[in-house]
Order: C-alpha cells, then sequence, then structure tokens
C-alpha cells in the first residue's frame, strides 16, 4: 500500500478513539506509533526510531525526547509526545531543550491528534516559538497531507522541508490572523481599510459603524469570489468536454464513453500538477485502449496513459531518460496516483524545458 492508502487507513484507526481519553502512554502505542509507521519508518528498528532518546543538557544528564527518528545515521526528527486530550500548550519549550543540543532540524509536537512542526527560522539553533505547520489528523486538508508525504521516509529532503517552512509558516499566520477577522473583526483592521476608503476623521462612532459595514463586505467579497471559481470551473469543463468531443478526430474513435473512474483520475492528475503549471494546461483524451492525459492539449506532450482492466490499473510514462520506450507503473486505487507526484512532475518540466530551449 502507498502512502494515500496508508494515511486514510490511520486516520480510521484514528476515528474509532476519538471519543477515548488516553493517557500519554496509551496515546503513544494506539496513535503515534502508527503515525510514525504510516510515514515509512521501521517503529521496530531501535537504531531508526529510537524512543526515550537522551539528550543532555550541559550539567542536566538524562534529559529524554519521547522519539527520535534517524536516517542515514543522523538524527533527523524529534517528537515530543503528550496524552490525547493535552492541549498542546507551553510543551514547546521541552523541544527547543532537546533541539539545542541535537542536530535535528525539524521537532514535533503531538498528542496523537494534532501535530505541530517546528524548526529554526527565526533564529539559527534555536526553535521557533510558533509551529510552521500544524495539522488536525482529524480535519486535515488535501494540501495539508502533500506537506505530510514530505516527513516519509522515501521522501525526506531536509533542504526541501526547510525551503517550504517559512512559506507556510507565514501563510498560515495570514490566513489564522484574516480568519479571526471573520469570526470577530478587530478596530486594527477596520482601520486599516478605512484609511484607503474613508476621507474624513476616524472617531470612535465612525470606527464602530464602520465594523459593520467592512464585516458584511468582507464577507461578501469571500463569497463572491468562491461563486466565481466555482462558476468559471463549471464553465471551463464544459468548454474542455466540448471541445474534446469536437477534437476527436484524427481518427474515428466513435463509441467512447468517458467514465467517472477516468474522470476521477483526470482530477486528481490535474490536482497534483496545479501547483506547477497552469491547470487549463492539462486536459484529457480519451481512446478505446488507455485515458490519456495532456500537457497544453497536444498528444504528442502526452503526461501520463491509464489503463483501466478490469482486475486492475496501469499507468503508462513516457520514458524522459530515452527518446523511445515507456514506463508502467502497476496500482491498487486511483489514490494512488498521488504517490506518483513525482513523476508526474518530472514529465511536465521535461516538456516546459523543451520548450524554453
Amino acid at each position: 500500500m502507498e502512502f494515500r492508502e496508508n494515511f486514510d487507513n490511520h486516520v480510521k484507526s484514528l476515528e474509532k478513539f476519538s471519543n477515548m481519553n488516553f493517557n500519554e502512554e496509551q496515546t503513544k502505542m494506539a496513535l503515534i506509533v502508527p503515525f510514525i509507521k504510516m510515514l515509512g519508518y521501521d517503529v521496530y528498528n531501535p537504531l531508526e526510531v529510537i524512543p526515550e532518546f537522551i539528550c543532555d543538557i550541559g550539567e542536566k544528564k538524562g534529559e529524554k525526547v519521547d522519539y527520535a527518528i534517524s536516517i542515514n545515521g543522523t538524527i533527523e526528527l524529534l517528537i515530543e509526545t503528550k496524552p490525547m486530550s493535552d492541549l498542546l500548550i507551553n510543551h514547546d519549550v521541552q523541544l527547543t531543550r532537546y533541539f539545542n543540543v541535537t542536530n535535528a532540524k525539524v521537532g514535533i509536537l503531538t498528542n496523537g491528534v494534532i501535530y505541530k512542526f517546528f524548526t529554526d527560522l527565526d533564529e539559527k539553533n534555536r526553535l521557533d516559538s510558533k509551529p510552521f505547520l500544524e495539522v488536525n489528523m482529524l480535519n486535515i486538508t488535501d494540501s495539508q497531507i502533500l506537506e505530510l508525504r514530505k516527513f516519509h521516509k522515501k521522501n525526506f529532503d531536509v533542504d526541501v522541508i526547510l525551503s517550504s517552512a517559512e512559506i507556510l509558516k507565514y501563510s498560515n499566520g495570514i490566513k489564522k490572523y484574516l480568519k479571526k477577522q471573520l469570526d470577530d473583526i478587530d478596530d486594527d483592521f477596520v482601520k486599516l481599510l478605512m484609511k484607503e476608503v474613508y476621507d474624513k476623521k476616524i472617531t470612535q462612532n465612525r470606527l464602530e459603524e464602520f465594523k459593520d459595514i467592512v464585516s458584511m463586505s468582507f464577507r461578501a467579497f469571500i463569497n463572491e469570489n468562491i461563486r466565481k471559481k466555482l462558476e468559471n470551473a463549471l464553465e471551463q469543463n464544459k468548454e474542455q468536454e466540448k471541445s474534446e468531443i469536437e477534437d476527436i478526430p484524427e481518427v474515428p474513435e466513435s463509441g467512447i464513453i468517458t467514465t467517472e473512474d477516468e474522470k476521477e483520475a483526470f482530477y486528481i492528475v490535474k490536482s497534483v500538477l496545479g501547483k506547477a503549471v497552469d491547470i487549463n494546461d492539462i486536459t484529457y483524451k480519451d481512446t478505446k485502449s488507455y485515458f490519456g492525459i495532456l500537457y497544453q492539449n497536444n498528444t504528442r506532450k502526452w503526461i501520463c496513459r491509464i489503463i483501466f482492466n478490469e482486475n486492475d490499473l496501469t499507468v503508462v510514462f513516457p520514458n524522459a531518460e530515452e527518446k523511445r520506450g515507456e514506463e508502467k507503473i502497476r496500482i491498487e486505487t486511483l489514490q494512488n496516483l498521488y504517490d506518483l507526484e513525482e513523476k508526474l512532475l518530472n514529465v511536465v518540466n521535461m516538456y516546459i524545458e523543451k520548450t524554453e530551449n
């Protein structure tokens, strides 16, 4: 099983325990050890997943972090655990002490449901006071799942993680601030907007009046943008389907019906590649023998071909290293397409480089 399927299975197990009140040891065994295993680490190998890792701090001996994860003989991750019911407030102080005496660049604080990821963006070799990534496993987004994939053993690259950490940290901070304004708008935010649209002196009475105006306008702005995006997406899908029907035929292929599974495969690939290219450049062409996904609607720039057989799925990639040849990969479910992100991106980047050259 690949990452997404393992992740979904972990969440299903977690949901069964969501109403429990586990102590710290129960939390470790029922929630955190399975999470570490889900990330591809051998929880039965004490040289890779090291429980009660000793972090001597100056004259203070015997300080221990709950888990340290070693990759190729180097301590890369420190994990401090708390009981499932713990709110994870102020415990990052412990992680800070451990962080200072190891080579690890990432510290994780967790109660098995909430995971907070820290590094040293603000001051080198000193753990930041705020996490660059925080996820709730019972309410996680697709973008957060993609971030978690970076911590999988086969994907782990500390430089890649740190390069995105700063963006994540400040982006999450901005989103939290804006959400706070939606829930309970504050005077500073209202004053900021009033300076742009109100030419008179800002009095306390006008400030209070503007709070309602700003709150109403803010929500209307968000709702209008969501509605426009949905309308545009529906319109683009209609235009694309119309275009595909009109373009079909260089070689007549009557009787072809694009199935729901094929559409789902297309949307998964589109979502994976959307962070690298314009999603409008990702199109598809259905044939009798395979379902093809194209770059810039060009059959010579095919990204992958998916063959739907009765008992299995096969994804075919153009071989980027040879002028001819193909690479075939069998997958169990369409969700496994998320695990082929690197290969999908490599193919698209190949076409982009050829265009630039």
